[in-house]
């Protein structure tokens, strides 16, 4: 056992524990102030207004500096007046101990200021142009394409978002920007592609970079000793080589491109994904350069008559007149409403592993086409799925493309976006690549975007699996004198005998339309306006929109030429209207708030574009 003979002898200018402890009741300046070496031993002596006296004796610059430059703040709590001195503390008067606590004196730590940051500097490296294959799943967002409003978060937005943030692009505005389509609010995207000029780390020499004037390359000049040396030569002289099966550049970095995918997706939701990348053209664009589209639309079977969907489904097949299968759109004047249809089938879905039922079958509609109009797979699916319930014929297809028989669009809803995806868009001579050389160091890449997708499919398909166990228990539960009094049947039976008795139409997804006590035929229904009655509305209200713009700017530029000369009042839309010809409205001769309101009575499905945000002529997958 240690005794105090065995203890080491304290270490000069070394402060043992209960000391410390000693000195912080007493005032803890002296132990904090004495705590460290050197220099500040010899105020650990001293007591707190000695201390305090001296600090403020360096503050004003009359003492001598013994200890650092940089002065600490006092707290108030020690700057409180505490009179009372200890045994060989300085003598104080009152004035000093008043002044001390009343006007305590703080002081502040001179931390450097954070330098800016240094811009990105773009013009240091090469740019190209690239596609990327994006997957998203767009129930959250307000659509794939940018509305210009921040409130309205899009698929679109979120990519531009993280490809800022990446220092990928500088201006979406001058990316050289190409969609390959639009899809609407719901509606979701596994094979949606996207072309524009990004950011490379490959030099400026490049072949594969676009070359533009400062990049240092002077197409007629050429090194006469490069004359016939392959790529792997040329590589090679500029000090490319392999190490360990990675190709490296001189200073021993990976050589290729960067790891877009990897940067991107770092910075995108869950439900966003760039899937795959491909070097194009310069010129290349995803809307014009693609050969064709698919879309799937998911659907349980419920009491439809599949054979009787499939029959009205072929006639769709070849080049149709599709004005009554979509939408109007405002803010183009369209006039060719042609599109082909190459393909379409209903096929059930393979990988449907829950409650052996015939009515929770889940069948897809495979469409593949050309070009789609603004919401026409929504208004085709939604006629196929009233002729499947029973609600329409077959030949309703073709009464509806005659454009001679049904020259305009009844009043029916659309088909539910949720179950509606695009699958796929094809694009010749381009390969998809789902890695960079960069990934050949490090595979995280693929096995990220893989096991994230598995993450999200293992959330929804364990939702779906309680939900699916929900319904077995509800099948089995017993009503009780149902049918009839006295008897009693389990409710998932009692169900299926009042489906088709229901009064309502299922529009896919979880949309349900209640059809009132009698169904009305489309044939029947009334009309939207013909599309060229229209287009001549819309345009008249852009001109009288134009000449009453153009009549207040002349209103106010002749009230300020003058201030003592009174101008009229600007024109109104009532007042212009009345200098404005009958004949020349025709039949539109009205104010453009009764035009408005006349054509909402006799359109209910038509929005205007500002609604909607359309453009039809960027827009050909607006389904």
């Amino acid at each position: 056992m240690a005794t105090n003979k065995d203890r080491p002898l304290p270490v000069p200018g070394k402060i043992s524990k209960a000391e410390r402890k000693r000195r912080n009741k007493q005032g803890g300046s002296a132990a904090v102030l004495g705590s460290g070496s050197g220099d500040v031993d010899k105020y650990s002596s001293w007591s707190r207004d000695e201390l305090l006296h001296r600090i403020r004796e360096l503050e004003s610059g009359t003492g001598s500096s013994s200890g650092p430059s940089n002065a600490t703040a006092i707290p108030a709590h020690l700057m409180s007046a505490d009179t009372s001195s200890s045994p060989g503390s300085m003598a104080s008067t009152d004035n000093e101990s008043e002044a001390t606590a009343s006007t305590p004196v703080y002081t502040t730590i001179e931390t450097p200021k954070r330098k800016d940051r240094r811009p990105f500097d773009f013009s240091k490296y090469a740019k190209r142009h690239v596609a990327f294959r994006v997957a998203y799943f767009g129930w959250p967002y307000g659509g794939f394409a940018s509305q210009g409003m921040n409130e309205i978060k899009t698929v679109e937005s979120e990519l531009f978002n993280a490809m800022l943030a990446a220092r990928i692009i500088e201006d979406p505005l001058q990316c050289n920007y190409s969609r390959c389509g639009r899809t609407d609010r719901g509606v979701s995207g596994l094979g949606q592609v996207i072309a524009l000029t990004v950011r490379s780390a490959l030099p400026k020499s490049s072949p594969h970079v676009i070359r533009s004037e400062g990049d240092g390359f002077v197409p007629e000049t050429k090194d006469l000793a490069d004359e016939g040396l392959t790529q792997e030569e040329l590589e090679a002289k500029a000090g490319v080589y392999w190490k360990r099966g990675i190709k490296r550049n001189k200073d021993g970095s990976v050589f290729g491109e960067l790891a877009y995918l990897n940067i991107i997706n770092r910075l995108l939701p869950p439900d966003i994904r760039i899937v795959a990348w491909a070097p194009v053209a310069e010129d290349f664009n995803a809307r014009f350069h693609c050969s064709w589209r698919q879309y799937k639309y998911f659907f349980p079977k419920g009491i439809i008559d599949i054979e009787k969907m499939r029959a009205a489904s072929v006639k769709f097949l070849g080049t149709h007149d599709f004005r009554n299968f979509c939408k109007y759109d405002a803010s183009k004047t369209i006039e060719n409403y042609d599109r082909t249809i190459h393909e379409i089938s209903i096929e059930t879905v393979p990988e449907h592993n829950f409650p052996a039922k015939k009515s929770r079958e889940f069948y897809q509609l495979t469409l593949k086409g050309s070009a789609f109009l603004w919401h026409q797979v929504r208004c085709m699916m939604s006629v196929l799925l009233s002729v499947g319930q029973g609600l329409e014929e077959p030949e309703v297809i073709d009464q509806l493309m005659d454009v001679q028989q049904c020259p305009a669009k009844p009043n029916y809803d659309m088909a539910s976006d949720l179950p509606l995806v695009l699958y796929d868009c094809h694009f010749e001579n381009i390969e998809w690549q789902y890695q960079t050389e960069v990934d050949l160091v490090n595979d995280i890449t693929p096995l990220r975007l893989y096991r994230a997708m598995e993450d999200q499919w293992s959330c929804y398909v364990t939702k779906s699996l309680m939900y699916s166990r929900m319904l077995e228990q509800l099948d089995q539960a017993m009503l009780i004198n149902l049918p009839e009094p006295g008897q009693s049947i389990k409710l998932g039976e009692y169900a299926e005998q009042n489906a088709e008795k229901e009064n309502n139409i299922s529009l896919g997804g979880d949309l349900r339309m209640f059809m009132g006590k009698r169904y009305s035929q489309l044939m029947q229904r009334q009309k939207c306006l013909p599309t060229e009655v229209k287009n001549k509305k819309h345009q008249e209200r852009k001109r009288i929109k134009l000449a009453l713009a153009e009549s207040e700017a002349n209103s106010a530029n002749n009230s300020g030429a003058s201030s003592e000369v009174s101008s009229p009042a600007p024109a109104s839309v009532e007042t212009f209207t009345k200098t404005v010809e009958p004949s020349s409205l025709g039949t539109f001769a009205s104010t453009p708030a009764e035009e408005e309101t006349k054509e909402q009575e006799q359109d209910a499905s038509t929005t205007t574009a500002a609604e909607e945000s359309a453009e039809a002529d960027s827009k050909p997958l607006q389904a």
